[in-house]
């Protein structure tokens, strides 16, 4: 790519939640674990700004099983956003919803396009394939003060692992928030 052509490369953002032992959600997709421990005594001065990330947003990349778990007006601002779903089976769009086939190819054209970072919401097959094709540019991983002891895991085994450069780490109500690049 030529130096013209990288500027407008945009990103492909990680950010999901994880419990301490490295669950997304539990067996039946549910997410009601996800929350703090009730108090800011250990929080540090710097602090994520999940608001700012998800303004800067203006597109979501999610498996179907995820937008089945996680209605979209659970996601702030949601109304200004395009959803790109990965399906293996035939669906019809509606709204600011389009399924697709190829997400790899689809992240790719968008990539090329000017706009925002893109969110990888998840889930963890669509995370998966992300990784292997090598499209995921950062990573925002908040873990969550809980031990499931079960349920779906962020990362299953890969080819090839994946070096990354911490960038930043928050600590907000006992969650940790951990930023990555991934090296190159």
């Amino acid at each position: 790519l030529s130096y013209e052509m990288r500027l407008i490369v945009r990103r492909l953002v990680l950010n999901i939640a994880m419990s301490l032992d490295g669950f997304i959600a539990r067996k039946d997709g549910s997410y009601d674990w996800i929350e703090g421990h009730g108090t800011d005594k250990y929080d540090t001065v710097l602090q994520f700004d999940n608001q700012k990330f998800f303004n800067n947003c203006d597109t979501v990349v999610m498996g179907r099983k995820s937008l089945e778990d996680c209605p979209l007006e659970m996601i702030e601002g949601y109304q200004e956003k395009q959803f790109i779903v990965a399906s293996h089976t035939e669906q019809t769009d509606y709204g600011n919803v389009r399924f697709v086939r190829d997400i790899i190819g689809e992240i790719m054209e968008l990539r090329s396009r000017e706009g925002g970072d893109i969110w990888l919401f998840g889930g963890a097959s669509l995370v998966q394939d992300c990784l292997e094709a090598g499209v995921i540019d950062h990573l925002i991983i908040g873990i969550i003060p809980t031990i499931l002891g079960d349920g779906i895991p962020l990362f299953a085994s890969l080819l090839e692992e994946k070096k990354l450069l911490l960038v930043e780490s928050t600590v907000t109500d006992g969650i940790a928030m951990l930023r990555y690049d991934i090296r190159r």
